[in-house]
């Protein structure tokens, strides 16, 4: 029973590093790693419960799903945001995956530089920024082609080579000077 109590004991403080880890985001390789993180972290803090013998019902099993389920859900609704930009902004099925991916990479660029809001929701609805944004959603889920969300998801978990300080696309060149150009789009360094 004393391993039980010290197993717990640690579990719970691991629980609440998740929590503030969670709290507080950040970009690395990938814009999802710290929510991947937690997820990892909570799964491993009830599997070692349950090596303990805890039910399901225990609290550190109770508090690690919810964090685990929490962690997901804000990665499905930022990559379904993600997804909606590509596809407003590129979506015609004669864009490239590679200009996809690049529209992808500027937002979450932006989510990472000081000069921009950090999170994917406040740099889309950010004034002036994406002219999609008042009609992100009036598009099912299901009429957003699939190959959106798999470049939205590439960019998302670092799989796109693209330089972090290309935070601009448009019809005409912009910022430090022009890293790729596809078709007449500019994507530019900040």
């Amino acid at each position: 029973m004393n391993g039980l109590f010290k197993l717990r004991h640690k579990a719970l403080i691991a629980l609440m590093i998740i929590t503030a880890a969670l709290a507080c985001g950040g970009a690395q390789a990938g814009y999802f790693d710290a929510k991947e993180a937690i997820k990892a972290e909570a799964h491993t803090a009830a599997e070692n419960a349950r090596t303990l013998g805890a039910s399901e019902s225990d609290g550190v099993i109770l508090a690690a799903k919810t964090l685990w389920q929490q962690a997901q859900d804000e990665i499905n609704d930022e990559l379904d945001m993600l997804a909606r930009v590509v596809y407003f902004e590129a979506g015609s099925s004669w864009i490239s995956d590679r200009h996809q991916q690049l529209v992808a990479c500027v937002l979450l660029n932006r989510c990472a530089d000081s000069r921009f809001p950090d999170t994917i929701e406040a740099n889309i609805y950010r004034k002036g920024q994406y002219a999609c944004a008042g009609r992100l959603y009036s598009v099912s889920e299901s009429n957003i082609p699939a190959r959106c969300y798999d470049n939205a998801r590439a960019a998302a978990y670092g799989e796109v080579d693209c330089p972090p300080d290309v935070i601009f696309q448009a019809q005409f060149r912009q910022g430090r000077g022009v890293y790729e150009r596809d078709g007449n789009t500019y994507f530019c360094y900040g």
